[in-house]
Formats: structure tokens, sequence, C-alpha cells
């Protein structure tokens, strides 16, 4: 006999599984950006000793390049200063092209292996790179290809951490200020005392997501999670 569960109660499920397996910082040195995959600007495959991960940035979130999420896309548009859906898709595109060539060559991960979940059924976990001491997420937001807008962590640790979130956030005030790339035809103003942009509480789109996945998943053995 089945029985049937809100789905909301499955999304806090894994929302609380993914935490749990999330460990100790690990380094994957020597990596490479995975040829002819799907990726966009904050995620995508990578390479690692012979072995295909997929890695989601922590901190940030880039637009989007398709219109499949519309929650996140009038979010991105609010954010971003973008008047259209297609504006966020087109500046999508261009944030994705800044990771390819930013990631051209090795690069290092760092990883907790927290379930990141996502559109595809290959697992996905957060990760933080740096390709020598960049650090990418710091580059995209700071070239205006990304919002500090994302799922934290204790990085580079837990008494730093909030300094760095603090950090992306001037990053992203510059960029509106200077209107580089998503910002270049941003709507969006600042007071000349905002030397960042307000924090916001992250909002796990993911989970949204890894739950439809789960769901479309049980409905193939007849359970009734609804």
């Amino acid at each position: 006999m089945f029985r049937k569960f809100p789905h909301a109660v499955i999304v806090c499920f894994f929302l609380v599984l993914g935490n749990a397996v999330a460990g100790e910082w690990q380094t994957l040195e020597k990596c490479r950006l995975a040829p002819d995959q799907y990726m966009d600007g904050d995620s995508f495959h990578v390479l690692h000793e012979g072995k295909n991960h997929i890695f989601r940035l922590y901190f940030v979130d880039c637009p989007e390049t398709d219109t499949s999420f519309p929650k996140r896309i009038a979010d991105q548009m609010e954010d971003f200063g973008l008047a259209k859906d297609t504006a966020v898709v087109a500046a999508g595109e261009k944030a994705k092209e800044f990771t390819k060539k930013f990631l051209a060559g090795q690069f290092t991960v760092l990883t907790k292996w927290e379930d990141a979940r996502g559109n595809s059924r290959q697992p996905r976990n957060y990760a933080v790179i740096l390709v020598g001491k960049k650090n990418l997420a710091e580059e995209l937001v700071r070239s205006g290809w990304a919002r500090a807008f994302g799922m934290p962590a204790d990085y580079p640790d837990a008494s730093r951490a909030k300094s760095f979130k603090d950090g992306l956030r001037r990053l992203q005030a510059n960029a509106i200020r200077q209107k580089v790339g998503a910002f270049a035809g941003t709507s969006r103003v600042l007071a000349p005392t905002e030397t960042a942009v307000p924090e916001r509480e992250y909002v796990d789109y993911e989970s949204e997501i890894g739950g439809q996945i789960l769901q479309d998943g049980l409905n193939g053995l007849s359970i009734d999670f609804n």
C-alpha cells in the first residue's frame, strides 16, 4: 500500500539528504572542461582523472540560457534590470562563452560534494572553481555576467565566508555602475551611498527542479506523492 506525500515534503527530504552527505572540502587538480557537453555560465561538465562530473558554482547565478524556468527568469530580469526574457537568455549565452573561455585550460575544483540537484539525472554538485588564484564566481560577477545570489558555503573557511559574500555584492554594485556584461543595458540604478547590492536570502530553485525529476521517476513506479 502506497502512501501519499506532499511534493514539498519530498523536496525537503532531498535538501536534507544533500546537505547530510556534504563533507569536508576536497580539491580536484588539473581539471578540464568536458568538450561537447551541455553547459551554461554557472554549471558545466568537468573531466578529472577519467571521470565526468557536473558542477554548479556556489555563491552566484548567471542568466539562464533558455526560458524553461519562468520564476528564475522573472527574478533575473529584476536583478539584472532587463525588460525582456529574451535579453536574459542573450546574456546567458554570453555568460556561457565567458566561462568557456575562462576554463579553456586546466583549473582546480574545490567541492564538498553537496548535492546541487538540477534537471539532469547525472549527479550534480556545488563547487568553487579556481584558475590559478582567480575565482570563477568572482570574475563572473566582476564582469557583469552573474549576480551575487547563490548557494552559500563556508568558503574560504567559516570565519571568512561572510566577507567573501560581501565582496561579491560589492563587485555586483560596481558592475551595475560601470554597465558591464549583462548590465550594459540595465535599467537598474544604485544610490550613490550603495557600495554593495542588498543581501538577499537565497531561494533554492534547484530543489524545485530536483523535486520534479524525482516525481517523474517515481511516477514510473506507481508511487503517488501528490
